[in-house]
C-alpha cells in the first residue's frame, strides 16, 4: 500500500510539474514569436503546424494507446511491444512524410508556407521514436516529465536567442525539430540503460494485430484533431494569414489550458485500464470522483476567461491581436466542456470501447467540418470558434448517452454548485475587470474558493477519497 501511494504520488507530481513547466515555456515561446514575427508570419506558423499535425497522426494511428494499455497489463511483454511499435511507427513516418510532400506540391500556398510545412514535417521522425507511451505504461512518469522539459527548454532557448524578426521565420521549425530529437533521444537512452538495446522487427502478422487494435483509436484521434486544428486550416485557405494570426493567438491560450488536463488523465489512465479488469466498484468511484473534481475546476475558467478575455489578450500579445478577443471568449467554453467529459471519455479507451469512442468523435468531427464550412465564410474567427464549441458539445452529449462502462455519472448534479460559485465570482471580477489583470485574477480565485467551500461544492474529504482510490490496489 505505502509503496503504491509513493509511486502514484511521485508519478502525479513528476508529470504535473513537468507538464506545467514545459507548457509554460512553450507558451512563452508562442507569445514571443507572436510579438516578434507579427500577425501574418505568426499565422503562417499556425497554419503549417496545423496541417503537419494531421500527418503526424498517421505516425501514431492509436499505437501509443495500445502500447500503454498492453504494457500496463503485461509488463513481461514490454520488449516485444517496444520493438514492434517503434519499427512500425518509423515505417509510417517515412510513408506520411512522402504524402506530406505530395500535399505541399498540390496546395495553393506561398513558397514560404510550403517550406515551413516541410520543415515542420521533419518532426514526424523523432515523434515515431518517442517512448513516452512505454514509460506511461510502466508508470515511470518522471522520465516522461524530464523528456518534455528538455524538449521545450531547448526549443525555447534557441528561439529566444536567435529569432529577432520575421526574416528568421524559417529557422523556427529547425528549433522545434531539435527539441523533439532531444526528447526522443533521452527516452531511448533511458530505455537502453535500463532494459538493453532495441531491436527493430518486421513481424507483419503481429503488426496486423497491433493495427487492428489501434486503428479505431487512430481514426478517433484524427477526428479529435479536426476539432482543434481544422478551423485553423480552413481559415488559412479562406481568410488569409492575418486572420489565422488573430485566431491562433487566442487558440494558443486555450491550448495551454487544454494541455494541462492530460496531466491528471495520464496518471489515472493505467489505473482505469487495470480496474476495468479487476474491480468495477473502484472504477466507478475513480471515474465519478475525477469527473466531479474536474467539473469544479472548469466553470470558473469559463466565466472568468469570458469576462477577462480582452485584458488577457492585450497583456500577452499587445493591441495588434485584440481582434482575436471574441474567439477567445467563445473558445474558452470548449475547455469547460472538455474538463467535464474527459474522465468518462478516456474510460472508453481504457476499458476496450474503442469503436464506440470512434463513433462519437466521428459525429463530432463531421459536425465541426460542416459548421466550419457554413460559418467561416460569414463570421470568420467567430464562426470557427463557435464550430469548435458546438462540436465539442455534440461529442460530449453522444459520449454521455452511450456511457455504459459503469452506471451513469450525475453530470448535472456535479455542475450546479460550481456554476453558482463561479457566477458569484464572475459578478465580483466584472466589477474589477478594468483594474490590474493580476489583481482581478487573484480576487477571482480567492472569491471562487470561498464560495465553493461555503456551498460544499467539493470537500477535502472527497479529494482525499479520490487520492485513496487511485493509490490502492485491489
Amino acid at each position: 500500500m505505502s509503496e503504491t501511494i509513493r509511486r502514484v504520488t511521485k508519478n502525479l507530481l513528476s508529470l504535473s510539474g513537468a507538464q506545467i513547466l514545459s507548457q509554460m515555456v512553450s507558451f512563452a515561446v508562442v507569445v514571443y514569436l507572436a510579438r516578434t514575427l507579427g500577425v501574418a508570419s505568426f499565422g503562417k506558423i499556425g497554419f503549417a503546424q496545423a496541417l503537419v499535425l494531421y500527418f503526424s497522426l498517421g505516425v501514431n494511428l492509436g499505437l501509443t494507446v495500445v502500447g500503454v494499455r498492453s504494457v500496463a497489463r503485461q509488463k513481461k511483454e514490454m520488449e516485444r511491444y517496444t520493438s514492434h511499435i517503434l519499427t512500425l511507427r518509423l515505417s509510417l513516418a517515412v510513408l506520411f512524410f512522402f504524402l506530406l510532400g505530395v500535399t505541399v506540391i498540390l496546395i495553393p500556398q506561398s513558397a514560404e508556407v510550403k517550406y515551413l510545412i516541410m520543415l515542420y514535417g521533419l518532426s514526424l521522425f523523432p515523434s515515431a521514436l518517442l517512448l513516452d507511451w512505454l514509460f506511461q505504461g510502466l508508470e515511470k512518469m518522471q522520465f516522461i516529465g524530464i523528456a518534455r522539459i528538455l524538449d521545450k527548454l531547448l526549443y525555447g532557448a534557441l528561439v529566444f536567442v536567435v529569432v529577432r524578426s520575421s526574416q528568421q521565420l524559417l529557422v523556427v521549425p529547425f528549433f522545434w525539430l531539435a527539441g523533439s530529437l532531444l526528447a526522443s533521444g533521452f527516452l531511448l537512452y533511458i530505455y537502453v540503460r535500463r532494459f538493453g538495446t532495441i531491436s527493430f522487427r518486421f513481424d507483419f502478422p503481429f503488426w496486423k494485430n497491433l493495427l487492428r487494435q489501434a486503428l479505431p483509436m487512430g481514426a478517433a484521434f484524427v477526428m479529435i484533431q479536426i476539432y482543434y486544428h481544422f478551423d485553423v486550416v480552413m481559415l488559412g485557405f479562406m481568410k488569409g494569414d492575418k486572420v489565422v494570426g488573430w485566431y491562433n493567438a487566442a487558440y494558443k491560450i486555450i491550448f495551454f489550458v487544454w494541455a494541462l488536463i492530460p496531466v491528471f488523465i495520464n496518471v489515472i489512465f493505467p489505473l482505469m485500464s487495470r480496474y476495468y479488469k479487476e474491480s468495477v466498484a473502484k472504477l466507478k468511484i475513480l471515474i465519478s470522483s475525477s469527473t466531479r473534481l474536474l467539473s469544479t475546476v472548469a466553470l470558473p475558467l469559463g466565466i472568468g476567461g469570458t469576462i477577462l478575455a480582452r485584458p488577457i489578450m492585450n497583456f500577452l500579445y499587445g493591441p495588434r491581436y485584440l481582434n482575436g478577443v471574441i474567439a477567445f471568449q467563445i473558445l474558452i467554453w470548449s475547455v469547460v466542456i472538455i474538463c467535464v467529459r474527459c474522465t468518462y471519455e478516456q474510460s472508453f479507451l481504457a476499458c476496450d470501447k474503442e469503436k464506440r469512442y470512434l463513433y462519437g468523435v466521428t459525429i463530432g468531427a463531421l459536425t465541426n467540418i460542416i459548421l466550419n464550412a457554413l460559418l467561416i465564410p460569414y463570421f470568420d474567427i467567430r464562426g470557427a470558434a463557435a464550430a469548435t464549441v458546438i462540436s465539442e458539445l455534440v461529442f460530449s452529449l453522444y459520449m454521455l448517452l452511450y456511457f455504459r462502462v459503469i452506471s451513469r455519472i450525475k453530470i448535472v448534479g456535479y455542475l450546479a454548485k460550481p456554476l453558482l460559485a463561479a457566477s458569484l465570482m464572475g459578478l465580483i471580477i466584472y466589477y474589477f475587470r478594468d483594474k490590474n489583470l493580476f489583481f482581478s485574477v487573484s480576487v477571482g480565485i480567492i472569491a471562487y474558493f470561498v464560495f465553493i467551500l461555503l456551498l460544499k461544492g467539493i470537500t477535502f474529504e472527497e479529494i482525499i477519497e479520490l487520492k485513496k482510490q487511485i493509490t490502492t490496489r485491489v
